[in-house]
């Protein structure tokens, strides 16, 4: 999920194709694909994010930027300036009515991009609707990672998809800052950019965020602060915000660490009510992993955190943060940069399907 507080207009997405294309360029330093599953309440955002990242392009930078966006007919479109000086925006791909949270869809458009596009490496951002791990329909609004109408992507199917290494991916979506969501990808992707917490409108600063990944060394700390800032420079329900840059090639440690301190079964006697957590209305689905393990196991904090903070290399948040679920704002009182599920007795199948993933599979004894 992603959530807008206000109500968004049905734009086209669809980008005239100009008279003066540019060809891709080989051996550019960087591709990034933003990836909008906006066929859904978001459809007004395909033309608004191409916009804004078309008007902040920049000649100068060594990469290729491309925008899949389906709000109804999905389209390909290739940012560029071209050889007067005039930023782009060419509809390069009409794919016609397709379902976005498809992973066959998914892992066509990235492919079509690496082999059109290729370059020394490749970054990623997702806008859409989320949940993190959780399967699709587990929640009344939110969809795994990519919503098309009524369909969903789920975490292995969207891990599976990927056809290439990627630097980064940015979630710009509710929920995806999960130890689960990064311990998936961490065998393809280098860095994951997410929040624990619901995503406002208008999510990340795409007016600043194509200049920070086109570096030599993609700056998503930027990245993570601009989203910060905004949202902490607002008043009421509005200053709310969390966010985490994670380094994937840390998570073995964390994990390790965290089984070291024991199984999750010695825990399900606590309160979960009295740990810092980012839920869904009465639903304790997303709890802070710092938090959590300070009241587990507090002789083990310290060792985990140091190990944890080796992988978080940036987090930060708002004094609260505002939920759908229970229509308030919630006072942030532990943050770690992480939030973990817990299973209990209440949601019998999400522990089924808990105990399927990489994370839990790593933290077993």
């Amino acid at each position: 999920m992603r959530l807008f507080l206000f109500v968004l207009l049905l734009l086209p997405v669809f980008v005239a194709c100009s008279d003066d294309p540019s060809e891709p360029q080989e051996g550019v330093g960087r591709t990034v694909i933003v990836y909008l599953g906006v066929d859904n309440n978001f459809a007004g955002e395909g033309a608004e994010k191409i916009k804004v990242l078309t008007e902040n392009w920049k000649g100068s930078y060594n990469g290729n930027l491309l925008v899949y966006a389906d709000a109804g007919r999905a389209v390909l479109v290739h940012i560029y300036e071209n050889k007067s000086g005039r930023r782009m925006a060419d509809t390069i791909q009409e794919y016609g009515s397709e379902n976005s949270a498809d992973p066959v869809v998914l892992k066509r458009v990235l492919s079509e991009v690496k082999e059109q596009f290729p370059a020394d490496s490749y970054g990623m951002i997702v806008l859409s609707h989320g949940s993190g791990w959780l399967p699709q329909g587990q929640l009344t609004a939110p969809a795994s990672i990519i919503q098309d109408r009524r369909s969903e992507m789920e975490l292995g199917d969207f891990v599976e998809a990927i056809p290439m290494p990627l630097d980064f991916i940015i979630f710009d979506a509710c929920f995806m800052g999960t130890i689960e969501v990064a311990y998936e990808l961490k065998e393809k992707v280098k860095y994951v950019v997410a929040s624990p917490a619901e995503v406002l409108a208008p999510g990340f600063v795409y007016e600043n965020i194509v200049g920070h990944l086109m570096k030599d060394e993609p700056d998503l700390v930027a990245v993570a602060k601009d989203f910060y800032e905004y949202y902490d420079g607002l008043s009421d329900f509005w200053r709310s915000a969390t966010v985490s840059v994670v380094k994937t090639e840390g998570l073995d440690e964390v994990a390790a660490c965290f089984r070291e301190i024991g199984d999750m079964e010695d825990a399900e006697g606590m309160d979960l009510s009295q740990i810092q957590n980012y839920g869904y209305a009465s639903h304790i689905l997303f709890t802070d992993i710092g938090d959590y393990v300070s009241h587990w196991s507090p002789k083990c904090y310290e060792q985990f955190m140091k190990k944890l903070n080796e992988a978080v290399v940036y987090k930060a948040h708002t004094p609260g943060y505002y939920s759908s679920g229970n229509m308030a704002y919630n006072a942030i009182n532990a943050y770690s940069g992480l939030a973990l599920y817990v299973p209990q007795v209440y949601y019998p199948f999400l522990n089924e399907e808990f105990q399927k993933l990489k994370w839990v599979r790593a933290i077993s004894r």
